[in-house]
């Protein structure tokens, strides 16, 4: 009986240790790359796409009352639980003139490899000219790459190397009506 529950918590312990060692990596890509690089132009299209996926916010939905606004001022939370654990948030800040806000998007996640995070911005965002930027602390990675055709938008990284390996996209742009 013993040799029963000494391989059980064995086994519980090895389960533990898979699903921290676990690499989200191309999780948080595919969640930056559905959400933010299309750059949704209104508040309501980052809700339903980042409702879709499986983020669910603790505020109020955005109303069309919100977006009609001559000038809009709306911020988006949403947080993404799987298996009970919080895995990632998403954020959106929308503000400026109806015709043309400027947007601040940005999805996170835990468990996220630094050495593989920037590999995949660059294969799966067609991210280029990377800057990798300096930091106070050896554990934390920061880097910039220009994105899109021109247009001179920068998509900012930033990822912890210690537990819980927190991660970071961010993308800011003007958006404009489609």
């Amino acid at each position: 009986m013993a040799r029963f529950a000494l391989a059980g918590l064995a086994l519980l312990a090895l389960a533990g240790a898979a699903r921290a060692e676990e690499d989200n990596s191309a999780l948080l890509v595919d969640l930056f790359t559905k959400i933010c690089a299309p750059k949704p132009a209104r508040p309501s299209q980052v809700e339903r796409i980042a409702a879709g996926l499986g983020f669910v916010s603790d505020g109020g939905p955005i109303t069309a009352e919100m977006e009609r606004r001559a000038n809009i001022d709306i911020l988006y939370m949403a947080k993404l639980i799987r298996r009970g654990e919080r895995l990632g948030s998403m954020s959106a800040y929308f503000a400026g003139p109806d015709d043309g806000p400027s947007v601040s998007c940005t999805v996170s996640a835990v468990g996220v490899s630094a050495d593989a995070l920037p590999g995949l911005i660059e294969t799966s965002l067609k991210a280029r000219e990377r800057i990798d930027k300096p930091s106070n602390d050896d554990n934390h990675r920061l880097a910039s790459w220009r994105v899109g055709a021109g247009n001179g938008d920068t998509l900012e990284m930033s990822v912890w190397r210690t537990p819980p390996q927190r991660a970071s996209i961010n993308i800011n742009y003007i958006a404009t009506k489609r």
